[in-house]
């Protein structure tokens, strides 16, 4: 017979339905971690898991690759592994689309937007820079002054022995 609680409409996960999974342990009704039985301080180093790079063996087609890449093997000794066109055909496509995009130059009616679109005075100074006018803080004045100080005792000490 079935009973009318398990033939209720199903409904929607709540934040009290976390899956517990046997890393983790399931959290108190209050949101706290147990205490019972399970430890709450951080994992030992020897249990953490580090990231570490596994290198692959080295493999004649891949050195022969990097052979023919480089310039050192004919296209005719490359085509004759297995894969070897495939490959060929792979960094031939590649090297054509990077010369496109080597020759590819930025046409002169985008420079000339570009060029007209900036304030003239960003980029020309009409004045010289000897003309400009200087503003000195008095931070700057100061600091102006001791180093003139400091230029003229070097001087006068070595004036006077």
């Amino acid at each position: 017979m079935i009973h009318p609680d398990d033939m209720a409409a199903p409904r929607s996960p709540g934040p009290d339905d976390v899956p517990v999974s046997p890393s983790r342990p399931p959290l108190a009704p209050n949101g706290d971690l147990p205490h019972d039985g399970y430890s709450v301080s951080p994992p030992t180093p020897e249990s953490a898991l580090t990231d570490r790079e596994v290198p692959l063996p080295p493999s004649a087609v891949a050195s022969l690759r990097d052979q023919w890449l480089d310039g050192d093997v004919p296209v005719d000794v490359m085509t004759g592994t297995p894969g070897g066109e495939d490959t060929v055909d792979l960094w031939s496509k590649i090297n054509d689309e990077a010369e496109i995009l080597r020759s590819r130059t930025t046409p002169l009616y985008v420079h000339k937007r570009i060029m007209d679109a900036l304030p003239e005075d960003t980029y020309r100074r009409s004045d010289p820079w000897y003309r400009r006018s200087v503003a000195l803080t008095p931070v700057t004045l100061v600091a102006a002054g001791a180093v003139l100080l400091a230029v003229g005792a070097v001087i006068a000490r070595l004036a006077l022995h």
